[in-house]
């Protein structure tokens, strides 16, 4: 994905992207994730990145330049390192009901303690101040949540936020394409008066809603793992 307004490339690329009011003003904006290690000295970034660019009565201005955000972004945790594929998975929805679009990205490939066990990272949406203040992860080595980070499991392989009982509070649902050797799992992380919750917290698994438990189910789907 290449922006081109006007036959001019606006600083950026990227393999994914969710619009969303992420700095309230009531103009969606493009958060478009680029998970891919840089190809050139002026593409790219170590680990991957997310690119903002703010909307306006008239859309997104053709000179406008992104605001760029990674791991090594002031408050946002953990750091950027080859391979980590920060940006691979991304939504862009109001978790807290503040009125401002929270970015929730997934990092499939980085390490927690073991190699592509995966991360989740919710970067709040902001009226000011810069982008990644207040940002917070999940890892399947979260108190709260069920299961535990293993090699290769690529927690955060998808995410989606929606409202699945009704109660105006948004669930947050996190997956990892090669859980239990690729037979995948999904994660309900229940909606909360402040965002999403770990407390009743569960895990539907493959064979909970009638698939087998075996290589390349991929409960949750791949994501982004074929071509990043």
């Amino acid at each position: 994905m290449n922006p081109v307004y006007g036959g001019a490339q606006q600083q950026g690329n990227g393999l994914i992207a969710a619009t969303g009011d992420v700095n309230g003003d009531g103009h969606d904006d493009l958060v478009v994730g680029d998970p891919d290690d840089p190809q050139s000295a002026a593409d790219g970034a170590l680990g991957g990145r997310l690119l903002v660019w703010y909307g306006s009565a008239r859309g997104i201005a053709w000179e406008a330049q992104p605001v760029r955000l990674t791991q090594n972004t002031p408050g946002i945790p953990g750091s950027s390192e080859k391979g980590d594929n920060f940006g691979a998975a991304l939504a862009v929805a109001d978790l807290n009901r503040d009125g401002l679009a929270d970015i929730v990205v997934g990092s499939p490939l980085e390490d927690t303690g073991k190699p592509d066990a995966g991360q989740v990272t919710v970067i709040p949406g902001r009226r000011t101040g810069s982008l990644g203040t207040g940002a917070y992860a999940y890892t399947q080595d979260t108190v709260g949540i069920p299961g535990a980070g293993e090699t290769g499991d690529s927690f955060g392989t998808s995410v989606a936020v929606g409202d699945i009982n009704g109660d105006g509070k948004p669930e947050l649902f996190l997956s990892a394409a090669e859980e239990n050797t690729a037979t995948g799992a999904v994660w309900v992380l229940p909606g909360g008066t402040s965002g999403p919750t770990v407390r009743g917290s569960y895990l539907i698994t493959a064979p909970s809603v009638g698939f087998s438990q075996r290589e390349n189910t991929l409960l949750g789907g791949n994501g982004l793992l074929g071509v990043i």
